[in-house]
């Protein structure tokens, strides 16, 4: 299998958004059912939340709400890890082993979790009192998972890494990522009307949770190419340098 950098390589000092999503896809659909079946398990817990919303008040399901996120918090969190390292074998021309990939997610999970804890109590405080704060922090931070996972850093040191990586780009990471949650709603909302049609709670609930599954893995494996393209660009380094800490 050839080497996914080779397709549509951007220049040293280039960084395009086309290559991302022409990447990502490409990825995705080389090792589909491995990155899908990843995903779902992560989104497994958002069936907790299935109703939540139209709970009265005064007899919240405070329990499984909260359940759920933790759940969904740890096993999102691990399947970031375990996407990105397969993401990275199969941009190597690789075979992707589920295995080795849950081997490398485990061992990055705490600080993975200690990233995620600082960067979305942030990025949220920023969001409520201020807005614009909490957007420029989700952009200058969007690639510190990988930072975190590939180079091994601790979460204040990834937040530092990727807002470097960042600098220069922002607007066009602004974009694209504006652009493709703009796809992710169109698409989520034209699926959600279909299942509605056939008024069946269980076909709803697996409808959804196909389309969590397929929009989860190609989001994570975004990130990690964005991270990619972003090094070769600014540092000129290829795929197997960036890896070789995998070895």
């Amino acid at each position: 299998m050839a080497n996914i950098s080779a397709v549509a390589p951007a220049a040293p000092g280039e960084f395009r958004i086309g290559d991302v999503f022409s990447k990502t896809a490409t990825l995705l659909s080389r090792n589909f059912l491995t990155f899908f079946v990843v995903a779902v398990v992560a989104g497994l817990p958002r069936l907790l939340w299935t109703g939540v919303e139209t709970q009265d008040p005064a007899n919240f399901p405070f329990a499984r709400f909260f359940g759920g996120l933790g759940f969904f918090l740890i096993l999102n969190t691990l399947a970031q890890a375990v996407i990105l390292y397969g993401a990275f074998q199969a941009m190597r021309g690789r075979p992707v082993n589920l295995g080795e990939c849950l081997k490398i997610g485990l061992s990055r999970f705490f600080p993975i979790i200690g990233l995620i804890i600082c960067a979305y109590l942030a990025i949220w405080i920023g969001l409520i009192f201020f807005i614009v704060p909490g957007i420029i922090l989700a952009i200058m931070w969007y690639v510190a998972t990988p930072v975190c996972v590939v180079e091994q850093k601790g979460p204040l040191a990834s937040l530092g890494r990727s807002s470097e990586l960042t600098k220069g780009h922002r607007w066009k990471i602004f974009g694209m990522v504006v652009l493709l949650y703009i796809a992710a709603l169109i698409v989520g909302l034209i699926i959600g009307a279909l299942l509605g049609l056939t008024r069946s709670p269980i076909i709803v609930t697996l409808g959804t949770l196909v389309w969590t599954g397929a929009w989860g893995a190609f989001y994570a494996i975004f990130g990690v190419v964005t991270y990619h393209d972003l090094r070769v660009a600014k540092e000129g380094v290829d795929t197997d340098q960036i890896a070789s800490v995998f070895d």
